[in-house]
């Protein structure tokens, strides 16, 4: 078996890559997002880094790439690459999995690399898609209270921050016994503090309101006194240039050690897109998914994860704070795509 890396601008571009080299057998086995070290990373764009593996001669496996018994189990998973042949959409009369994938909503390429090889959803075929969204989404990754001092949460507007930061600051004061406070820097709605606020004096936590990065540094001695801090940030519009600037600069000198993309699962697919490039200065973040209560159709989240390459951590499915919160979960996707067969 050959195993090769392939580092690339995002995870289209690797996808080709793969396939000019590889060909249509290979099989993705691992893919993040990488910066380059040193201080030449700090002024560039992340990249995304895939490792791939196609059957061919003996291959003595690297062991800081990956395991054998890694491959074995991820070459069950994932079958093969997205072919550059065009999905066929009626076969016999009968529509494919990966065309059923993308009248769901879910990307071209993806719906191939998911649907690919699956004649139809019986239990067998319905277990191997289960198995290859939750290989592609991988493992939710929560915040790290043990490690997070600050955190920031942005993203549009609308999609439901505040409340989100709530449920989370919940969590880690009744589950993990952690000491917290908040901080909004959404200045430009009034009752977003009052909304927030209202959450820390539910919670006994204090809560702090920020109008530009410098007096988010006056605050520093304050946070010595707290295990974690949650920043939660106006909602910008991503055609909102000035502000998207204004929290390009807020984010640069606020020296994070964690930043939350919340999105709705209810974003329409070309918005969502226009959403995550633009939001693609933040560099190495990762996603929350709200409003999965409002929707039956969640392709948006697998959407998400392919276009930009970043991890996903929690859904929202309502608006009770702590209870509407969860650990994303690949089984919820499943059940929505297959519902009805």
């Amino acid at each position: 078996m050959k195993i090769k890396k392939y580092i690339a601008n995002d995870f289209q571009e690797a996808l080709k890559m793969v396939k000019a080299e590889m060909g249509s057998n290979a099989v993705i086995l691992h893919q993040h997002r990488v910066k380059e070290k040193g201080l030449r990373g700090l002024f560039k764009k992340s990249k995304v880094e895939v490792v791939a593996a196609v059957e061919d001669t003996p291959y003595s496996v690297p062991k800081d790439i990956i395991t054998k018994k890694d491959i074995n189990e991820l070459k069950n998973l994932i079958k093969t690459i997205a072919t550059e042949k065009n999905t066929q959409i009626f076969e016999n009369g009968v529509k494919s999995i990966t065309s059923k994938l993308l009248e769901y909503g879910i990307e071209k390429e993806l719906s191939q690399l998911l649907g690919e090889g699956i004649d139809e959803l019986d239990e067998v075929g319905k277990e191997l898609l289960k198995k290859r969204i939750k290989a592609f989404l991988g493992a939710p990754q929560p915040l790290d209270s043990g490690k997070s001092k600050k955190v920031l949460f942005i993203g549009p507007t609308g999609v439901g921050k505040t409340t989100t930061v709530a449920k989370i600051a919940s969590h880690l004061i009744l589950n993990e016994g952690k000491k917290v406070m908040l901080v909004t820097a959404d200045v430009f709605r009034i009752a977003a503090y009052e909304q927030i606020k209202s959450y820390g004096d539910i919670l006994g936590v204090p809560v702090r309101v920020v109008s530009n990065v410098f007096e988010f540094h006056k605050l520093q001695p304050e946070f010595k006194n707290y295990d974690v801090v949650l920043i939660d940030t106006a909602g910008r519009s991503h055609k909102d240039e000035k502000r998207v600037n204004e929290l390009k600069t807020f984010m640069k000198y606020a020296e994070c050690d964690e930043i939350y993309l919340c999105l709705s699962a209810t974003t329409r697919p070309q918005d969502l897109k226009e959403v995550i490039k633009k939001y693609d200065f933040a560099g190495n973040y990762k996603l929350i998914f709200t409003k999965l209560d409002e929707t039956d159709n969640y392709s948006s989240i697998l959407n998400a994860v392919y276009y930009s390459g970043q991890p996903i951590s929690y859904f929202t499915n309502g608006q009770i704070v702590p209870d509407d919160l969860m650990l994303a979960d690949s089984e919820i996707i499943f059940s929505s795509i297959v519902k009805g067969y």
